[in-house]
């Protein structure tokens, strides 16, 4: 299963974001996680088949209603998920 690294940057913490985003991976059927990092940006591992992957990047281009987003870099990464369920790392 592929998994990409995702760095959003923007408004990004404070306002939902990954609440917003566990919601979506789970209707999704992603696995990974999202967290809020010390630089303000917020951090996504997504784990799924490629289209999925890319619905979950494409979204993250748009966050949720209060968010600002001004960059999504995307990153392979070699991460095997543990859990069968995205999860909120804080």
């Amino acid at each position: 299963m592929p998994c990409k690294r995702l760095r959003i940057t923007g408004v990004v913490q404070g306002v939902g974001y990954r609440a917003w985003a566990k919601r979506l991976a789970g209707m999704l059927g992603v696995k990974g996680y999202v967290r809020n990092m010390p630089d303000g940006s917020v951090e996504m591992v997504v784990c799924a088949e490629d289209k999925l992957v890319n619905v979950m990047i494409n979204a993250a281009k748009k966050g949720p209603a209060a968010s600002v987003v001004k960059d999504v870099e995307v990153f392979d990464v070699d991460y095997k998920p543990e859990d069968k369920e995205f999860r909120i790392w804080v």
